[in-house]
């Protein structure tokens, strides 16, 4: 009688399973993009939401929620049902924010499921046309001679722009003044617009303007060279990182969503970013594509939380 039961138990989860499959997705999905609408990041999304809508039958809708450093979009996903009809997309500040930040609300390991990664792309240092600088080398001169510290802005405190930037003005001992934006987009248009001198961003945001000649790249801060920008030198070659560093993006959903909604989101997210034409668009726009299953994304994220912990250490750098 208990074998007997234990089949019936068995039977009925896998049935329950089967249900599920075939039932999810049976209504509109959001996906939460922590950071405002027109930036790199928000960009990415929806050429991903959109693909990912082609193959689960039901609107794939963005929602941008920016502010704090990405925690305001995380939270609402920390706290939607588990039910796998809100996304977040996750990118670098997931893992660095449980460091730089005293308290957040919500746990980062404990409260998301990883469904996969998207890809990884490099920042770079630009500067506006009319700073005194023509190389890195240029701007470390500038910075130190300055009277008063040489402002810097970023997408946001926590981003992986913010703490490489972080790093350098430590290795080089430069005065610098940084000015978190709340995404990419705004702090593009201050840059654009002369009000500020200095940016680190990721490469997509800014690689038409770099092309166009509006702003000026020094280096970026992976360990090659980017293909799309090969006259840029790195912050490794220089002699000015210990290592590379690059941002990084994916898709979590809230711990305790149905195991099996979580594969059928990943296979589809695997099967979109291996079609040849999202593929090129991505990497065209400077994200390395990486097709992950949700345990080597998971690895990955844990690994970038424990690498980005010692990064802070060393940066100093605190958000309360």
């Amino acid at each position: 009688m208990r074998i007997f039961s234990r089949l019936l138990a068995c039977f009925c989860l896998l049935f329950g399973a089967a249900i599920a499959m075939a039932e999810y997705p049976d209504r509109s999905i959001r996906l939460i993009v922590p950071w405002p609408a027109g930036g790199g990041s928000d960009a990415t999304a929806r050429i991903v939401a959109k693909a990912l809508q082609s193959r689960l039958g039901q609107p794939v809708v963005v929602e941008n929620k920016p502010g704090a450093a990405g925690n305001i979009g995380t939270q609402l996903v920390a706290k939607a049902d588990a039910d796998g009809y809100t996304l977040l997309y996750s990118s670098g500040p997931f893992s660095v924010n449980p460091s730089l930040f005293r308290t957040l609300p919500f746990d980062t390991e404990r409260d998301f499921a990883p469904v996969g990664q998207i890809g990884s792309t490099p920042s770079v240092i630009v500067v506006h046309p009319d700073f005194a600088a023509r190389t890195l080398q240029d701007f470390i001169g500038v910075s130190r001679s300055a009277v008063k510290p040489t402002v810097y802005v970023s997408p946001g405190n926590g981003s992986a722009q913010h703490l490489a930037m972080e790093l350098l003005r430590k290795k080089a001992q430069l005065e610098l003044t940084h000015i978190p934006y709340k995404g990419a987009a705004p702090a593009l248009t201050d840059l654009l617009g002369g009000q500020v001198p200095a940016m680190i961003s990721g490469l997509p945001e800014v690689l038409p303007y770099i092309r166009a000649g509006r702003i000026r790249a020094l280096a970026v801060t992976s360990a090659a060279r980017s293909s799309l920008i090969p006259d840029v030198p790195t912050l490794l070659e220089l002699g000015l990182a210990e290592s590379g560093t690059a941002g990084w993006s994916g898709i979590h959903v809230r711990a305790g969503t149905p195991q099996v909604v979580v594969t059928r989101l990943s296979r589809e997210l695997q099967s979109v970013l291996r079609d040849p034409a999202i593929n090129e668009v991505l990497r065209a726009r400077g994200t390395d594509v990486h097709v992950t299953t949700p345990e080597q994304f998971g690895q990955f994220v844990g690994d970038q939380i424990v690498r980005w912990r010692g990064a802070v250490a060393i940066s100093g750098a605190k958000v309360d």
